[in-house]
């Protein structure tokens, strides 16, 4: 039975695997700087005899499993990079590099990856097409995906479908949660600045102040989505930041506003945009201050296709079971790059449990106190390599 052999595979290699996630924890790289981590992927990838091509948008890396015969082409995508937070855990292979740290599970991503690519290279003359393993940088917020996919990512073979996972500590080890159709929100980002006018904090009628204005403005900001938004939509809009002055007796000449808005649909996210500028442009203007506005929108949106769902459901039952499957019916407000290939062909991305069935207490993606079961490695590598021959075998398109 396949389920049975990629079981055992996957048993014989787990130590092996989970040695290499510990080596790219403790040296972790920010993005676009994952040096010695792309260095690693692709020695691994050579050493699986895979055909690898390395620098692809600065430290990219893609091998290439090629079958026994031409077929279909699938991509499994993993992301390398790390996030600007000291780690406050005591692990012994915490993080050695101060103010980085794997705290969304990217070195997990990445091991898990490495550890399919090398139990499918085992299946190499039973698969009639291509398997990319796409390793790419910059995934927290610098759109790495998309240059990837720009530098030719899902071409030369071209890609047919793409499956990615992201670990999740609200899961235990042994689960994954899946659903298809919109799975991850779009993420726009805003910065405003409120140019006032300030003084001595015992005149304030000398002053304009910016304080005053910014939490009116912040407090209007909250009636978008409760009042302005149709109520079957979901977003969110959140300020994150709101710094202004740093002294007992000073009313500041400038304050300095930073946030988010999460959203399904560009249309609503244009509408939100709308509005957030109605209410700076208003407030400013009522109190005789100037203010500059920059909003920027990210990643679309990740929709899972229904097809590839099926597949990884399927694929998935038969190595988990039917009742470690959560299926989901509620979509997330966090956000991922694996958007772009998405939209570019066939894909779905699936949530995969890391914390151990024994714990009570987990702490969460971007925690510098996260700690993931490593077990969780096995469970990813045999629902990808499953997924990936159940794709071969049913020629899905």
């Amino acid at each position: 039975m396949l389920s049975s052999e990629i079981k055992k595979l996957s048993s014989d290699i787990l130590s092996e695997i989970v040695s290499l996630r510990r080596t790219i924890h403790k040296e972790p790289e920010l993005g676009f700087k994952e040096f010695k981590t792309s260095t690693l992927v692709a020695n691994y990838l050579n050493s699986l005899g895979l055909k690898v091509n390395k620098g692809i948008a600065g430290t990219g890396v893609i091998g290439l499993l090629e079958g026994k015969s031409p077929g279909k082409t699938i991509a499994i995508r993993a992301d390398m990079d790390a996030l600007p937070i000291t780690e406050e855990t005591d692990l012994p292979y915490a993080s050695s590099i101060p103010g980085v740290m794997h705290a969304c599970g990217h070195d997990v991503h990445t091991s898990i990856v490495l550890g399919t690519a090398n139990i499918l290279s085992k299946f190499k003359n039973q698969i009639k097409g291509n398997i990319k393993f796409i390793f790419q940088p910059g995934e927290e917020g610098l759109g790495g995906a998309k240059k990837m996919i720009d530098e030719g990512a899902l071409e030369n073979p071209k890609v047919d479908a793409i499956i990615a996972l992201h670990i999740a500590p609200n899961c235990k080890t042994g689960q994954i949660s899946i659903c298809s159709g919109p799975v991850m929100a779009s993420p726009s980002e805003f910065t405003i600045e409120i140019k006032g006018r300030g003084g001595h904090a015992a005149e304030p009628q000398k002053t304009i102040d910016p304080i005053i204005i910014g939490t009116n403005i912040i407090n209007l900001f909250q009636t978008i989505v409760s009042r302005n938004k149709d109520p079957l939509k979901s977003a969110v809009l959140s300020v994150t930041s709101f710094q202004a002055g740093n002294a007992f007796n000073i009313i500041p000449s400038n304050a300095y506003i930073k946030g988010t808005v999460r959203t399904f649909d560009p249309l609503l996210d244009d509408e939100i945009y709308k509005r957030m500028h109605s209410i700076i442009s208003s407030v400013t203007g009522a109190m005789g201050a100037e203010y500059s506005f920059n909003y920027r929108k990210s990643y679309p949106p990740v929709i899972n296709n229904k097809e590839i769902v099926d597949i990884i459901v399927k694929a998935s039952s038969k190595i988990i079971g039917k009742e470690n499957l959560i299926l989901n019916k509620q979509a997330s407000m966090l956000a991922e790059d694996f958007s772009y290939y998405s939209n570019e062909v066939p894909g779905a991305l699936f949530n995969l449990g890391c914390s151990a069935p024994s714990w009570t207490h987990f702490e969460n993606l971007h925690s510098s106190k996260l700690v993931v079961d490593e077990n969780c490695i096995a469970t990813g590598m045999e629902i990808f390599s499953q997924t990936v021959m159940d794709f071969f075998e049913n020629n899905i398109s």
